[in-house]
Formats: C-alpha cells, structure tokens, sequence
C-alpha cells in the first residue's frame, strides 16, 4: 500500500514540474509569470522572481500598476514590453 502512494506521488511530482517550468512560455509572448519580490515606488520599479527562469526580472512600472502590486499576494502575470534596454510592465494580474 504505501509503495502504490509513493509510486502516485512521484507521478504527480513529474508531471506537475512541466507545468511550472513552462509557466511563461505557455502564457504567451511578452509575458512572464511570478511572485513579487520587491516594489520600489520611488525607482518606478519592481521585481518578480520568475517561474520558470527561477530569477528575479524588475519592470519599470506606473504609479498605478505599483499601487495595485503591494497588495499582490501569490503569483502575478506582467504583461511588458522591452524598452529602452530594460522591461516595461504594460498591466499585471493577480
């Protein structure tokens, strides 16, 4: 009996890690998915850590997008544009 529970949960532990690793490329193009790490209102800015890349990624952000992700809790999808050599949150969801 716990061989079959272990056997299941290797098998849903596999198949639940594609899922994850292609978190962004399954959301579309200039898209990213993750869980906000910091805010800076000051710097317009703030950082994701990303689900598939496992890395931070920082946005340049408005005033209003930044005063909606301080309350962001679990994941978020930034939808961006590159920009002046660096990323440019267009909207996030959470």
């Amino acid at each position: 009996m716990a061989k079959k529970i272990m056997v299941g949960a290797v098998l849903a532990g596999l198949l639940a890690l594609p899922v994850a690793s292609f978190a962004c490329d399954g959301a579309g193009p200039s898209t990213h998915i993750g869980k906000v790490s910091s805010v800076d209102a000051a710097a317009k800015k703030f950082t994701i850590t990303d689900v598939q890349s496992k890395g931070p990624i920082t946005f340049v952000a408005t005033e209003e997008i930044l005063k909606g992700i301080k309350d962001a809790k679990g994941m978020v999808t930034v939808k961006y544009e590159e920009k002046n050599g660096g990323l440019t949150a267009l909207g996030v969801t959470f």
